[in-house]
């Protein structure tokens, strides 16, 4: 057994360390989606979609933020919408869950995934993969199908 500071120390240092990964599989994807990695982002998602439900609402909302911008970086486009219907969801539900920066990514890939699926004809309706398939967690109602249209620029 350690005694003494020592002992504190670690405790101390214990402590910090479970509390620093809350999140840390959103911020790995996020990080692997600015690199360009969009199979290994999709890959962590898939693998802590577990975790959404005990999660914080701030972090339900990235999680989808960016799981979708990842599927839409893939050409999944069905599920991207999924993904981003719920993302809008969240931040509804709990105004200020996305950082001005994050509901800048989502309001853009919002557009983004307008415009190329009126150039993309609909795919055949075919079984879902493991990832694909992925429905949101239940703690919030199913995601609508058109999320809130992003808010108006102010004037310059």
């Amino acid at each position: 057994m350690v005694s003494g500071s020592w002992g504190h120390g670690l405790l101390v240092c214990a402590v910090l360390a479970v509390c620093s990964c809350s999140g840390g599989h959103v911020k790995r994807g996020a990080a692997l989606y600015g690199e360009g990695r969009f199979i290994e982002a999709a890959d962590v998602f898939e693998k802590t979609e577990y975790m959404l439900e005990d999660s914080d609402p701030r972090e339900r909302a990235e999680y989808a933020a960016y799981r979708n911008l990842t599927l839409l970086g893939l050409g999944d486009l069905r599920h991207a919408h999924r993904w981003m219907a719920y993302a809008y969801q969240v931040e509804k539900a709990h105004p200020g869950s996305l950082r001005p920066e994050e509901r800048d990514k989502l309001d853009a890939g919002w557009s983004e995934l307008g415009d190329r699926m009126q150039q993309t004809p609909a795919p055949p309706s075919t079984p879902g993969t493991a990832l694909a398939a992925s429905q949101p967690p239940p703690t919030l109602a199913p995601p609508s199908e058109h999320p809130p249209a992003p808010a108006p620029e102010a004037a310059p």
